[in-house]
């Protein structure tokens, strides 16, 4: 029993510094921030930045459809080709 006793002092003791050190601490309104310096988030940037790289992906994406479009036309060109038909006796 004297453990458990023991225990609650502990923590009515620790409670009581607590509220006491959150009463004596100023609670100012001010807040503490850093300020950064550098390149604007892509977020953020106009129209006309974002839009040039993008654009540029864009046309090497078409032109890789493009070209593997292409090779499957070929294949299904050779492939409609009718064949020789040979004899066999």
């Amino acid at each position: 029993m004297r453990s458990s006793l023991q225990k609650g002092a502990i923590g009515l003791v620790l409670l009581c510094a607590g509220v006491l050190a959150g009463s004596v601490m100023p609670a100012g309104r001010t807040a503490h921030g850093e300020v950064r310096t550098g390149p604007p988030p892509q977020a953020f940037q106009s129209g006309g930045q974002i839009s040039v790289p993008l654009l540029k992906e864009i046309a090497a994406t078409l032109r890789q459809i493009d070209s593997r479009l292409a090779r499957l036309e070929a294949v299904a060109a050779k492939m409609q080709t009718p064949r020789p038909v040979t004899n066999r006796e």
